[in-house]
């Protein structure tokens, strides 16, 4: 059995946890040892004490961390004080968005570790089950955040997403119909704001409509993108391709032309960001201001609701830590293929494209 170690996460404003208490109990009831950095989980509402409680053993510091285990499980990419404790014999279990980063990809090669990215997880449907509750958060958030973000007193242009009687319902449009810009539309329609939802799959965008009928899709034209982003008052970026940088899709000719005061929230900035030119935020510093429309695109977005997602990323990721605490990796298909880094080199084929 590997050991497997949790550490406490240090990108700004991440109050999330790899794995919650009693999915620590679930993988010391089957085996594995459990280590985990002091505060680690506080954020998301577990003490130490809760993950002594079921057996996790607690280290008081990240340099303990880090030299006791074998497996680093985490929620986000390492930053320089993880970077500086990591070595060639860890096997790194994380969200990456290596595409990117290419400075992240070289540190990690010249490290010689091994490192599987949470995103590259597929299932036999092709689905991509550990993204998947980040993104459903993250497309929630979207909405709520781009929402706030309207008011007057935030800056924007002073429009209620919802329409109430005798003014008009603010207009969202969605750029792609993944499990993200899905969530996100879906949290638009309940509010009852007009919904606009663009993308290049029909079958996503049919199967959205059956389900929400009040949902007006489109299919990804550019032309078409702009004029109704131009219109808009929300714009929320959702365009995700598994392993690759993110498309742009929403050009800054079309952003000088919205309204003052709209706003863009950028899931994608993951990826790098599917508008032109938009930059990281931080749970800090939320928003700024550019071509008069606000913009938002915060890494960690699900950070903001960090109990809520640390329980749902817990559960998703356990099983997938019990195998690669308690089996070789070439034993395990699923995980093998998803393999970013090994040894210092990168064997991701769509990663190797990316690369050039």
């Amino acid at each position: 059995m590997m050991k497997t170690g949790i550490p406490k996460e240090c990108m700004v404003g991440e109050g999330r946890v790899a794995l919650v208490p009693a999915d620590c109990a679930q993988l010391i009831a089957a085996g594995c040892e459990v280590i985990v950095e002091s505060n680690a989980g506080l954020d998301s509402g577990y003490d130490d004490a809760a993950f002594a409680a079921v057996g996790a053993r607690i280290v008081a510091d990240a340099p303990a961390l880090y030299a006791s285990a074998e497996l680093i499980v985490k929620v986000k990419q390492p930053l320089a004080p993880d970077l500086a404790l990591l070595q060639s014999h860890h096997l790194l279990f994380s969200f990456l968005h290596l595409a990117a980063d290419p400075g992240l990809i070289a540190t990690l090669c010249d490290l010689g570790l091994t490192a599987i990215p949470f995103e590259a997880v597929a299932d036999v449907h092709g689905g991509f089950p550990l993204l998947a509750p980040m993104s459903a958060i993250a497309g929630r958030l979207s909405i709520i955040r781009g929402a706030s973000l309207l008011f007057s007193n935030r800056g924007g242009r002073g429009v209620l997403l919802g329409g109430v009687d005798g003014a008009d319902a603010g207009r969202v449009v969605v750029l792609g119909a993944g499990i993200a810009g899905s969530h996100a539309a879906a949290t638009a329609v309940q509010l009852e704001a007009e919904v606009h939802v663009f993308d290049l799959n029909q079958a996503k965008l049919d199967t959205l409509h059956q389900r929400w009928p009040q949902i007006r899709t489109h299919s990804a034209d550019a032309a078409v993108i702009a004029e109704h982003c131009e219109r808009a008052d929300l714009v929320v970026g959702a365009v995700m391709l598994a392993g690759r940088r993110a498309p742009v899709v929403l050009r800054q000719d079309s952003i000088a032309r919205m309204h003052p005061g709209a706003v863009i929230v950028d899931i994608a900035i993951d990826q790098g960001g599917c508008i032109e030119g938009i930059r990281s935020t931080t749970a800090q510093e939320l928003v700024y201001r550019h071509l008069e429309v606000l913009h938002s695109a915060v890494p960690n977005m699900p950070g903001a609701v960090p109990r809520t997602a640390a329980q749902s990323l817990s559960a998703a990721i356990r099983p997938y830590v019990q195998q690669l605490a308690s089996t070789r990796l070439d034993d395990l298909p699923q995980l093998s293929s998803a393999i970013a880094i090994q040894a210092g080199r990168v064997v991701d084929p769509v990663l190797q494209r990316e690369l050039g």
